[in-house]
């Protein structure tokens, strides 16, 4: 599985009909590369949400079970200099999304800057108290993920 940053997309409606495995995220609310591996993981792992497996890395990654609050959330957004996390089973599909994106592949956009800490405490609501560090914002979101079948 490849998950990677990728910075400066162009975006448009026609990327979310390709016939391939893969899926594309807001790298601008993505929690580090873990955040993406523990949804995948979950989505795995548990009880699926979810008819398609690409889906249901979007529904863990937002925490939420209700796809289009999952795309709300998390969803990558059309329009131009859009920073993505694509997910993807291998290189030939990561280029052919690569292909119709543009961009560059860049990791760091799946890092954490204190502007990034503060949307992802908004958009997951993850209150103060779990700030100490940005090691405990992605820990907390994880929990979050994790815990999608007991709150409903």
């Amino acid at each position: 599985m490849i998950v990677v940053g990728v910075r400066g997309c162009t975006i448009k409606e026609d990327i979310f009909k390709l016939d391939l495995p893969f899926q594309i995220l807001d790298g601008d609310v993505v929690a580090t590369e873990k955040h993406i591996l523990h949804a995948i993981n979950q989505a795995r792992s548990k009880e699926p949400i979810t008819n398609s497996f690409w889906m249901e890395i979007l529904v863990r990654a937002s925490a939420q079970r209700q796809i289009s609050n999952a795309i709300e959330i998390i969803g990558v957004k059309t329009g131009e200099g859009r920073n993505v996390c694509i997910v993807c089973p291998d290189e030939d599909t990561l280029k052919e999304i690569l292909k119709y994106t543009g961009g560059r592949i860049d990791n760091s956009v799946l890092d954490l800057n204190l502007e990034k800490l503060k949307r992802i405490r908004r958009v997951f609501h993850i209150e103060e108290e779990y700030f100490k560090d940005r090691e405990d914002v992605v820990k907390r979101l994880c929990e979050k993920i994790s815990v999608m079948e007991i709150v409903k």
